[in-house]
């Protein structure tokens, strides 16, 4: 026969039991809910009233499509080539998600026409080529694939046409990892871009964890450049399911 003492003992047990697993419950609830944040954190940009030189950018996107008001809805006046420079004078208040990803719409003014577009087709980081300066580099989030893998662009861009791109699938990669290895340092004879480990204590050749190459006209990831004269591009670098429509 249970006595009063152990009634009360089991009963103090088991509400202990009870407040850890709520405890546990609230911390996996907030681990999930900082990771999607993570994984949807906005495409920002400065505007021109904060800083004219952050609010000087390149298109992402190709024939990027500029509207009379912020949103995907509003009527199309004109579109945009790759690479054309863009100064951002104004944001919307509220930020679409499109393909997964996170940005607002930005005023810009070309020519006579005055008009919005997305911040998904507005390159995050602009690399000029150091082999040929018509070249450049343009970098940004391309969304998510079919499989939820997190996935990045880089496209390489000369006098508003498109000469190659390619797909980076990575959880960890943003516009501050990435940068393109100067003439003055580059025995390559080629462009090279840096995507950098965060792991890594430095962000030199000898401790990123992957490149991507530019040779012959083709964008091609690497993960060492000893043999580079002997890189051939691997189809499987190109992650076709990665990349959105524009907008």
């Amino acid at each position: 026969m249970k006595t009063l003492k152990n009634t009360q003992k089991e009963n103090n047990t088991q509400t202990r039991v009870s407040k850890l697993f709520q405890a546990v419950m609230i911390l996996a609830m907030l681990f999930i809910a900082s990771d999607i944040y993570a994984q949807n954190q906005e495409v920002e940009f400065e505007v021109y009233t904060n800083s004219a030189a952050k609010a000087s950018q390149y298109l992402l996107g190709d024939d990027v499509a500029l509207r009379d008001c912020a949103s995907v809805q509003c009527e199309k006046l004109t579109t945009i080539s790759i690479g054309t420079h863009v100064r951002l004078l104004a944001k919307s208040e509220r930020s679409q998600i499109i393909n997964g990803v996170t940005s607002r719409f930005y005023k810009i003014k070309m020519g006579p026409q005055v008009g919005w577009i997305w911040g998904g087709l507005i390159s995050q980081k602009t690399m000029v080529s150091q082999m040929n300066p018509e070249i450049k580099f343009v970098f940004g989030e391309a969304g998510v694939d079919y499989k939820g893998y997190k996935c990045f662009q880089i496209r390489a861009v000369k006098n508003g046409e498109e000469i190659d791109k390619i797909y980076v699938k990575s959880e960890f990669l943003t516009h501050d990892l990435v940068s393109i290895i100067n003439k003055q340092e580059n025995t390559y004879g080629t462009d090279v871009i840096t995507l950098c480990n965060p792991d890594s204590e430095s962000c030199d050749v000898t401790s990123s964890n992957s490149y991507i190459v530019f040779k012959n006209n083709k964008l091609m990831q690497t993960t060492t450049l000893v043999a580079l004269e002997k890189i051939e591009l691997q189809q499987d670098n190109y992650a076709v399911s990665c990349e959105f429509e524009n907008k």
